[in-house]
């Protein structure tokens, strides 16, 4: 297969989980300049299981907020609309894919921790540099390689070859996609977040997140979870946190340099937040 008849084939697929019907109201009240905090707040309250799930995780540490929040109308004014949007995504998500798979090699935990501390690293990196919105940056962060998923998942065989060519060359999963397959999980997680009806702008930071283009109207966003997933691997591999400057986009390398020069420390310091991640987002049903 080509890449777009694999493509093709994920659009076939009946079992690809979808978003909440919640999800498209609020995306739609989002785009209303005249959407009032009491209607968003009913549409939540429409989905009772969903409202909860919200209000469970505004009162977790992740958030950290002093006082019990009890209803979803405070949520919405403590959080803002998109937060709460970028919040509902995020759940659905984690539970849509968190299923363990058939496949030995890949642990579906691991992967959400990774997704997770990468969602969390742009978050971080946004509110750093006080330029896009930090809650985009999460879910950007967040859904940067549900492409992999889709591959464990729905092309069992494609993600096999990849796996042997990774272990065997003792490559990275990316590099091995290149040698082994016509697309990559990239290409295929911005297909299926575009078929979510999700923000172009979480589309391109999703299908750019290894190899950075520059020009494009959201490239700012897309630079920033570009640099989130380095950070993350390169602190998964090296505590130190030593990064390959050259391997780096020159955008991203000037960017490291000027922003983020104590990276390591930087990094070391926002633990804690990853750590509440794991916990609410993570934590046994």
């Amino acid at each position: 297969m080509d890449e777009k008849q694999i493509l093709q084939k994920l659009d076939r697929i009946r079992e690809i989980p979808t978003l909440p019907s919640i999800v498209f109201e609020l995306n739609k009240q989002l785009q209303d300049p005249d959407a009032s905090i009491a209607r968003i707040s009913q549409t939540i309250e429409k989905d009772q299981a969903m409202a909860l799930k919200i209000l469970k995780l505004v009162n977790s540490a992740f958030y950290g907020f002093q006082h019990k929040i009890s209803d979803i109308r405070n949520a919405v004014v403590l959080l803002g609309f998109n937060a709460v949007r970028n919040a509902i995504v995020s759940l659905a998500v984690i539970e849509a894919f968190g299923k363990n798979t058939r496949l030995k090699d890949f642990d579906i935990t691991d992967f959400w921790k990774h997704s997770l501390a990468v969602a969390v690293t742009s978050k971080s990196i946004s509110l750093k540099i006080r330029t896009n919105s930090p809650d985009n940056c999460f879910i950007g962060g967040l859904l940067h390689d549900v492409g992999k998923v889709v591959l464990v998942q729905y092309f069992q065989d494609l993600f096999a070859s990849v796996w042997s060519a990774m272990q065997n060359e003792r490559t990275t999963f990316y590099e091995a996609e290149q040698k082994v397959l016509p697309t990559h999980h990239a290409v295929l997680g911005a297909h299926l977040v575009a078929k979510w009806q999700l923000p172009q702008g979480l589309v391109e930071a999703i299908r750019w997140h290894h190899d950075y283009q520059p020009g494009s109207q959201n490239a700012d966003f897309t630079l920033i979870i570009y640099l989130a997933n380095v950070i993350v691997n390169s602190f998964d591999e090296d505590p130190e946190c030593v990064i390959d400057l050259s391997a780096l986009h020159p955008d991203a390398r000037k960017f490291m340099v000027n922003a983020l020069e104590n990276v390591g420390d930087w990094y070391a310091g926002i633990a804690e937040e990853i750590g509440s991640a794991h916990a609410f987002f993570l934590e046994p049903k």
